[in-house]
């Protein structure tokens, strides 16, 4: 089974140049560089748009509602099943996921683990090798023994918030930070054993970043179905930076509402609403 995302050029004022496609990656591509799903796409654009070619070295990945992301970052590392990403022009901004945080944080996670366990498991587990699985608890991400001992692992409660550059757990509001080492070294608030089906986080999603939350299911693609509440608030942040409003205090506002709803994005355009109506009715100075 392969990954199935969908991904967006919007990057022109005409409409007749933008373009959607829903694809299914082959492992060679889910476990590559963005910069090769890049290419794919638009390979597949120039095609149909002869005179209107992208470059696909100009271009990033942007999860909707979430982070953007290297070029040499690894698909498989910061895509989940079912995202969808637009193709955006440019340099990619400061904090752009680069680099996996499993792959990062080495020194940051025998820092911060717990009491080894009384049959304490092997560790340095191998992706790879038979037996083995990732972690998906929030902020785990170590290989462990799947028949071995239970691995004791230190994680946190909630999924990550992303916002620009800023990121924290949403369990740990207080805690922020600034780039994947840092962001990584904020040790967990929950003690348990690794899983790679642990319970309660099937429903919650994660800006960006596939390692650190657990399988969802795809975004449903149909017409009728629920707007997923990244793509609002993408829509609506788009929206105001139209009309004029800082981008920048968009992303801070929404960021600070996230973090309150410990994480539901679903609340957060909800909240967004309430003001917005409440504001329009209010009367006309």
């Amino acid at each position: 089974h392969g990954m199935r995302i969908t991904l967006r050029f919007e990057e022109h004022d005409a409409k007749d140049f933008h373009m959607t496609l829903r694809l299914t990656l082959t492992k060679k591509y889910a476990s590559g560089p963005t910069k090769d799903v890049v290419k794919l796409f638009v390979d597949h654009y120039n095609k149909k748009h002869a005179e209107h070619q992208l470059d696909a070295t100009s271009l990033h990945l942007k999860l909707v509602g979430g982070n953007h992301l290297d070029r040499d970052a690894l698909v498989e590392d910061f895509v989940a099943p079912g995202d969808e990403c637009y193709l955006l022009g440019g340099e990619v901004t400061p904090g752009a996921a680069q680099f996996a945080p499993a792959k990062r944080t080495a020194a940051a996670t025998s820092a911060a683990a717990p009491a080894p366990a009384s049959k304490p498991a092997k560790e340095g587990a191998k992706a790879g090798e038979p037996g083995k699985a990732r972690c998906k608890r929030f902020g785990c991400n170590r290989y462990y023994d799947v028949d071995g001992p239970p691995q004791e692992c230190l994680h946190h409660k909630s999924p990550p918030i992303f916002h620009e550059t800023a990121k924290w757990w949403s369990c740990c509001p207080d805690r922020k930070a600034y780039d994947w080492e840092e962001f990584m070294r904020i040790p967990g608030c929950q003690k348990g054993f690794c899983s790679n089906c642990p319970e309660g986080q099937g429903e919650k999603r994660f800006l960006g970043g596939a390692d650190l939350r657990g399988d969802n299911a795809p975004v449903r693609l149909d017409a009728d179905a629920p707007k997923d509440p990244r793509r609002k608030l993408d829509d609506l942040r788009r929206g105001m930076v139209a009309i004029g409003v800082d981008s920048e205090l968009f992303e801070k506002v929404w960021g600070k509402l996230a973090a309150q709803t410990g994480g539901d994005i679903e609340k957060v355009c909800e909240l967004f609403q309430a003001r917005f109506s409440a504001m329009l009715g209010a009367p006309a100075l």
